[in-house]
């Protein structure tokens, strides 16, 4: 097994330097790997000098979160850019827990991917999730800031007052804790843009979860919830259009490059068939124009235990039931073909 150390020095190894007036970005993500959706918008924030990504912040969904931060910062050093600081965030949901999700299933259905939690009861008694397995890709030199991930985003929203994006992947635990430790904090920060979006992911007959779309706020109800109440001057939500790009051969031979260990990991580790899920939601962040069509709602998340819990809500202005809705602008549709572009050009661009 794998002890993730952490760092608490600054890293200095920057390419090239950022323009003061570069978009600053924190990646907020439920990391996992080897490749695939979790690692891969890091490469859209790479090499670009309109761009910088003050850091990667990680957070318990997807995969367990020293994993998750192991196949990061092994991602980074295969992608030549070891000078990007990792930050472990929130280990668990604020309320949820594998028990919760599991009486929730016997009462209402099985759910088609529970992240971390995926085969729970399957585990050993002495499994660990601070610990992090050797990797098939390697395991990583570098390490993990010392810093954790809810300290580094408010001091750097402070530094930078309404000029930070927060790209947020994953789970929201990592933001609403930052909440609720700061009370400027949502009023500092530029925009947040988070993957779900308003729909129902119910089969009515079976009661079963047939979308996995809105994963991130079925594993922490509470922290989304939070988070759409907190007063950010922009949310944006792009659930409903994450799923227009698909991994295929066509895209993987655009990514093969000769003699290329970033290439020979991205093309070995694709996960065809699947969407580029985060890559979207990083991609829409970082040049709002790939969006050509939206709406802005009313919304929340439902944290009552019943059968929507953990699902995003819409109101018209004049029927909000008073449960607490914040306002958030959702993409209804996407320039499929310029963001396919943009992110091919990001994978040959960080060869």
């Amino acid at each position: 097994m794998l002890k993730i150390l952490r760092s608490c020095s600054v890293l200095a190894l920057a390419t090239f330097a950022q323009p003061a007036f570069a978009a600053k970005f924190i990646y907020d993500q439920d990391l996992t790997g080897p490749g695939g959706t979790a690692v891969q918008p890091i490469l859209l924030f790479l090499n670009n000098p309109d761009v910088e990504l003050l850091g990667i912040t990680g957070v318990v969904g997807d995969d367990w979160l020293a994993k998750g931060v192991a196949h990061t910062l092994r991602f980074l050093e295969i992608a030549g850019h070891p000078e990007i600081p990792v930050y472990a965030g929130a280990s668990e949901p604020l309320v949820n827990t594998p028990q919760r999700m599991a009486i929730w299933e016997n009462l209402y259905g099985p759910i088609s991917w529970k992240g971390a939690w995926n085969n729970y009861e399957d585990k050993p008694a002495d499994f660990d999730p601070g610990l992090a397995p050797d990797l098939a890709e390697g395991n990583p030199k570098i390490v993990v800031q010392d810093l954790s991930a809810v300290q580094f985003m408010v001091e750097q929203v402070h530094k930078y007052p309404g000029e930070v994006t927060i790209v947020a992947a994953g789970p929201l635990t990592n933001i609403a804790l930052a909440v609720r430790q700061d009370s400027e904090f949502a009023s500092l920060v530029k925009s947040v843009v988070i993957s779900n979006g308003p729909k129902a992911d119910f089969d009515v007959a079976s009661g079963e979860v047939k979308s996995i779309d809105a994963f991130n706020t079925v594993f922490d109800p509470e922290a989304a919830q939070i988070v759409l109440t907190a007063g950010f001057a922009s949310i944006v939500v792009t659930g409903l259009v994450n799923t227009t790009v698909m991994v295929d051969a066509e895209l993987v031979e655009d990514m093969t490059q000769p003699n290329s260990a970033l290439s020979s990991y991205l093309t070995e580790n694709a996960w065809m068939d699947l969407p580029l899920w985060d890559e979207v939601i990083a991609a829409v962040a970082i040049d709002p124009s790939l969006i050509v069509r939206s709406a802005t709602i009313k919304a929340a998340v439902d944290t009552n235990f019943g059968r929507s819990y953990g699902q995003m809500l819409s109101f018209k202005d004049d029927v909000e039931p008073g449960i607490g809705a914040g306002e958030v602008n959702v993409a209804l549709e996407l320039d499929a073909p310029r963001f396919r572009t943009m992110f091919v050009d990001a994978v040959t661009a960080a060869e």
